[in-house]
């Protein structure tokens, strides 16, 4: 039997619900593929400048970092938002402010825990914040503490570093690099 005949046996119905039954597969794979994709990256993401910058931990060890880096405010407002769970667990994003700010970040859209390490104009490490999924708070480095830059990964980031929140950890601000 060929597509010509099937066609002519089928009624306007049937006709329907094929056509209604392929497009819901065709929206359900286009969903499940970018949408909620544990790999989805968000064009803010890769829109973001890559570099480097190199952290002292709490031993005194220099390791290099891979980065985004956030400088604009549309790109700090972005973040992890949207982005899938496996990316946000194996990348980092330094938010680089040009002056020393008390800013709140809302991270509601964001699939998985973060760390969040705040660091002051010469790179000491200020405070390290975790958050849960999904949350409503505003985080910061605490009320009306001034800090210029945060290191975002997802949660357990500092600790696979060595870096902690009452440790020696730092940036190296002058060793930040794009590629």
């Amino acid at each position: 039997m060929n597509l010509k005949a099937i066609n002519e046996k089928l009624s306007m119905k049937s006709k329907v619900i094929v056509a209604l039954a392929i497009i819901a597969v065709v929206v359900g794979g286009y969903y499940a593929v970018t949408v909620r994709s544990d790999s989805r990256i968000t064009r803010a993401l890769s829109d973001m400048p890559i570099g480097q910058i190199q952290m002292i931990n709490d031993a005194g060890e220099t390791i290099t970092l891979d980065i985004r880096i956030a400088e604009t405010t549309d790109a700090r407002n972005a973040g992890f938002r949207g982005v899938g769970a496996d990316v946000v667990n194996n990348s980092a994003i330094l938010y680089r402010y040009t002056r020393d700010t008390v800013a709140t970040h809302l991270l509601d859209k964001v699939r998985v825990p973060l760390d969040l390490g705040f660091f002051n104009a010469d790179g000491e490490l200020i405070t390290i914040a975790q958050t849960e999924q999904g949350a409503s708070t505003r985080y910061s480095a605490g009320s009306r503490v001034q800090y210029r830059y945060i290191l975002m990964s997802g949660q357990g980031y500092f600790e696979r570093h060595g870096v902690s929140a009452d440790g020696e950890a730092r940036l190296v601000v002058d060793s930040l690099s794009r590629q």
